[in-house]
């Protein structure tokens, strides 16, 4: 119990006491695409959409599962046919979708899209703080670079964003720009190489010497709790305690429901009890 409290306390202070989320944006129009799963819809992304994703201009739930079974559930779904709602067909999902955005009426209702599954908690001001226009099609996440030689490429967990720019060139459809990752597979990796495939700068978001996005929860950043992959992939050094993410931290992935919520208290409903 001494242990829970304690934890508990350094979360608190951290994204409280210490203001680690800020108040000031940019008038960047951020369209969140979360992905998840049938089965997620009632638990996962319902609190996701009753946290943080109402500061996104607008937001999606992207699943490929029958909705019959979840009428009762109130959230904007996009939800597709021709696709199995599992991981290994993630990649295919996320393609669909893409697919389906960029082949709106232009110009797009928003400037940034930002991609994220649906136990990552987003601090929305913060990645509006990251994002800018620019006429050069950018990329912005967290950038593994694996230290066997393979070609780096954006965590899928820790969520990516893709300013317009950068969708136009997927045009007419993601069939003819990236037909050899139109696959199932890893989705993060093959979203990477399609967007270098199209000359798109993927940018690892980097405050000093922290990363802003974190494929990795809170608490294993703090206690340095870190797995062997991260080590494998990560780019800058690991630090313990509060010194452990940036001020300016954008997302974090594996977060419990309980977990987010608390967040949510903690900054944005705190005040007004």
């Amino acid at each position: 119990m001494t242990t829970i409290l304690y934890l508990f306390n350094c979360i608190l202070i951290f994204f409280f006491t210490i203001g680690l989320i800020s108040s000031s944006s940019t008038q960047q129009r951020i369209y969140c695409v979360i992905k998840t799963f049938g089965k997620n819809l009632a638990t996962r992304a319902s609190t996701i959409h009753h946290t943080w994703a109402h500061r996104c201009d607008k937001h999606i739930f992207l699943t490929a599962t029958n909705l019959t079974k979840w009428n009762n559930i109130s959230l904007p779904i996009l939800n597709l046919y021709d696709v199995s709602d599992n991981y290994i067909e993630l990649s295919i999902k996320v393609f669909d979708a893409l697919n389906l955005i960029i082949q709106q009426s232009q110009p797009y209702d928003f400037d940034w899209l930002f991609i994220t599954d649906d136990d990552t908690y987003v601090i929305i001001e913060h990645l509006r703080q990251l994002l800018y226009y620019s006429i050069k099609p950018l990329a912005f996440g967290h950038l593994f670079v694996p230290k066997n030689g393979a070609p780096s490429h954006l965590s899928g967990g820790a969520g990516y964003a893709i300013n317009t720019i950068a969708l136009q060139r997927m045009l007419p459809n993601l069939q003819t720009s990236c037909p050899q990752w139109y696959v199932p597979g890893m989705e993060d990796v093959y979203i990477s190489r399609c967007l270098q495939h199209l000359n798109v700068s993927l940018n690892g978001a980097i405050d000093g010497y922290h990363h802003q996005f974190y494929p990795l929860e809170f608490l294993n950043m703090y206690k340095m709790d870190i797995p062997k992959w991260f080590s494998d992939y990560n780019t800058l050094k690991s630090y313990q305690g509060f010194n452990c993410c940036s001020s300016q931290s954008i997302t974090f992935h594996y977060m419990t429901r309980e977990w987010m919520n608390f967040i949510e208290w903690a900054r944005y409903l705190h005040d007004n009890e």
